[in-house]
């Protein structure tokens, strides 16, 4: 089994590397582990299988590359061109 996260770490969206959140805080609820999430925008809780499935995490060893251009405006702009 994965480990947690850990309170203070900085995760971002696998789709838009652009977008990174703070674990602020976890609890329990209905028997499931829910973490709280902080970004410039606001604060969200979300499942630990929302969390681990759509997030990647980011810690001081890891170097995160973003890419030039987001990769959610990659596939907008994809998707327009295909129309």
């Amino acid at each position: 089994m994965e480990k947690d996260i850990e309170i203070g770490s900085i995760v971002c969206s696998k789709e838009n590397r652009d977008l990174s959140y703070t674990v602020i805080g976890k609890k329990h609820l209905n028997n499931i582990l829910h973490y709280q999430l902080e970004s410039d925008s606001g604060k969200i809780y979300l499942s630990e299988f929302a969390v681990k499935d759509r997030f990647i995490k980011i810690d001081g060893t890891d170097q995160l590359k973003k890419p030039v251009v987001s990769r959610l405006y990659t596939k907008i702009t994809d998707t327009v061109h295909k129309s």
